[in-house]
């Protein structure tokens, strides 16, 4: 497992990521369909663009909850 590295701006250390990319991808990929979902919701309240955003959220949210179900076999794993 590949683990991400980082290095602080003020000290130039780096350090080991507790989380392998994969893991971490998982966790990014599923913290923006999340934002997206929250999003598109704010945005269907515009009764211009409503049907539109709510489909929209509708299919981030498969894709949230299949992601979610990856990172929950990993974490299992």
């Amino acid at each position: 497992m590949q683990q991400r590295q980082a290095s602080t701006a003020a000290t130039g250390e780096t350090y080991q990521s507790p989380v392998d990319d994969y893991t971490y991808d998982l966790l990014q990929a599923l913290t923006s369909k999340l934002e997206a979902i929250e999003a598109y919701n704010m945005y269907a309240e515009d009764e211009q663009g409503s049907d539109l955003f709510r489909h929209l959220a509708g299919e981030d949210r498969q894709h949230a909850e299949r992601l979610l179900e990856a990172l929950r076999q990993r974490l299992s794993a």
